[in-house]
């Protein structure tokens, strides 16, 4: 069972998440909140395996919110519902570790499917933001810290030499954009053994999720954008 909380400042748009949610025979949603300190509370008792934040939310924003979140509950993983589709609130969004970014506009029938890859390990982010927020992240100096946390050195040798054919080819597809599924029918192979591979590259690069994982395999030359 998938276990998660709700914060929105709008009481529409949570009756209309907890319907969403609620629709699914193993989510279960342990609570709902429109406060950003009870959102805090509500994280540090409960440890949900996933928490939906919508950018607007009472006293803070989402943004502001989602680090408070991880502090307090490592583990949960983050998915932003954002009205904004500039590279700018995406790579904030990138740099607090997020799960997730869906815009609410366009996004909400796919917050199911963001919510069990969130769960899994993975990251979702909106159709066509990908390369947008690549490109910024890479000419932005204001994110040379992501940059220095994630791609660090990984001894003697070219970055490729640290990875199977089977896991640059993994690799290559992650960059496409592909799901697991995907992935798994390309290579007739098992969805459980591109989740090892992925997490395999995961473990190899340093890198959280496979936004991280695709900025690393662009920046060292693994594939090309």
């Amino acid at each position: 069972m998938i276990k998660m909380i709700i914060i929105s400042s709008k009481e529409q748009e949570q009756i209309l998440l907890n319907s969403i949610l609620s629709s699914q025979d193993d989510f279960e949603v342990v609570g709902i909140c429109s406060d950003g300190y009870d959102a805090i509370r509500l994280t540090e008792a409960l440890r949900p395996d996933v928490a939906i934040v919508d950018f607007s939310v009472e006293n803070i924003t989402g943004m502001e919110l989602i680090p408070l979140i991880k502090r307090r509950s490592l583990a949960t993983a983050v998915i932003l519902l954002s009205p904004w589709d500039d590279e700018k609130h995406v790579c904030d969004a990138i740099a607090c570790h997020i799960s997730g970014y869906l815009l609410k506009k366009k996004d909400m029938g796919k917050l199911v499917n963001s919510v069990r890859i969130a769960h899994d390990g993975g990251f979702y982010i909106s159709e066509g933001l990908f390369i947008r927020a690549f490109m910024a992240l890479s000419k932005m100096t204001m994110y040379q810290k992501i940059y220095r946390s994630v791609f660090r050195a990984k001894g003697n040798g070219s970055p490729s030499s640290h990875f199977s054919q089977a896991e640059l080819r993994i690799i290559k597809f992650v960059c496409e954009g592909k799901s697991n599924k995907e992935i798994a029918e390309n290579l007739s192979l098992t969805i459980g053994t591109v989740r090892n591979y992925i997490s395999s590259v995961m473990q190899k690069a340093g890198t959280r999720n496979r936004v991280q994982m695709a900025i690393y395999a662009f920046s060292n030359g693994l594939t090309e954008p």
